[in-house]
């Protein structure tokens, strides 16, 4: 049976006059193109056929674990000497900016080598201090399965049940261009997070006898007689993210 984990988000410092809205579950960000997807799809090789949207797997990975938010307005422009500005929507705008600077450049000399290395490396400036359960660290990726997302962060695993700091995100943004400035409203998801426990791992390779092979058949078996719903029915646990 799963166990109850509590994982808290601690705000810096507070923000006047600004609501700061804080992590969320990230099934509460499922995107509005998943919500509209019917269930059974037409194709015209297959016929009617299920959509993603009763694939399980794909789901859970959208609303796995938590969502990190803009906490403000943000507008970020590429000047032509390859540094970037924060232009100012209005004077609280400016007030807000200036106390905590939510967007810094991350240096591309600190991925030499690498094939984003001539990218533009943005860092969100994050206010929150994150505090997971004794060996529990949390994992940073992009919003699963969400393409479409312009905010592309570099992926990256804390200990933060012992690292009592805030987490800067680096990320590229693939509209950034000089002159062009970017607008990321307050409440844009920058980030996934995602608890994991630290255990030790073993890797064993075998080939499988013939009484796991039969087993193998006997699953393959009972997921043809039920092919659509089988997984969702028979073997698949609910997660619980609040």
């Amino acid at each position: 049976m799963p166990t109850n984990k509590t994982v808290k988000f601690h705000l810096i410092h507070d923000f006047p006059d600004q609501i700061v809205l804080p992590p969320i579950a990230s099934k509460k960000v499922v995107p509005s193109w998943f919500k509209h997807i019917p269930r059974k799809v037409d194709d015209p090789r297959l016929g009617n056929i299920q959509s993603v949207k009763a694939c399980m797997p794909f789901l859970d990975a959208m609303t796995t674990g938590y969502s990190l938010l803009a906490h403000m307005d943000i507008l970020v422009e590429l000047k032509e000497d390859n540094t970037i500005r924060l232009p100012y929507i209005d004077d609280q705008h400016q007030k807000l900016v200036e106390k905590w600077k939510p967007i810094e450049r991350h240096p591309g000399s600190q991925v030499q080598g690498a094939v984003f290395q001539n990218m533009t490396i943005l860092k969100y400036m994050n206010p929150w201090v994150i505090e997971t359960p004794k060996d529990y660290s949390m994992l940073f990726i992009p919003p699963a399965n969400q393409l479409e997302n312009s905010i592309i962060p570099l992926i990256g695993l804390v200990d933060t049940d012992n690292y009592s700091n805030v987490i800067n995100i680096p990320f590229i943004h693939t509209e950034l261009e000089v002159g062009k400035p970017i607008f990321i409203p307050a409440g844009t998801p920058m980030c996934q997070m995602i608890p994991v426990k630290r255990d030790n791992w073993t890797q064993k390779v075998t080939v499988l006898d013939k009484h796991e092979l039969k087993n193998v058949q006997k699953m393959r078996k009972k997921m043809d007689e039920d092919r659509e719903d089988y997984y969702m029915k028979n073997l698949h646990e609910k997660k619980g993210y609040n």
